[in-house]
């Protein structure tokens, strides 16, 4: 079902958004979020709220890697005000 990206992620602002958008996923292309992201980044700024939209790009295929996702967490622990007993990391 097609839709416009970029409207659903603007929609979202100025709350909490983030992205893991491998460079080498054979199942979802990053080239579509990262053109997303550029026109909802625009809304983030209207409401001055550029930090609370995070995306990432690492070079892996389709994956979620530790150092990623170690970042998602971070940012949902923060905006969630949680405090965590430990990371993956620490594992």
């Amino acid at each position: 079902m097609p839709f416009d990206f970029h409207e659903v992620i603007a929609a979202i602002a100025p709350r909490a958004f983030f992205s893991n958008s491998p460079l080498h996923d054979d199942c979802f292309p990053y080239k579509p979020v990262k053109e997303a992201a550029q026109e909802s980044a625009k809304i983030y700024k209207l409401y001055g709220a550029e930090n609370n939209m995070q995306i990432r790009y690492p070079q892996c295929e389709h994956d979620f890697p530790v150092e990623v996702r170690e970042e998602a967490y971070k940012f949902m622990d923060k905006n969630l005000t949680h405090k965590p007993l430990t990371t993956l990391l620490d594992l």
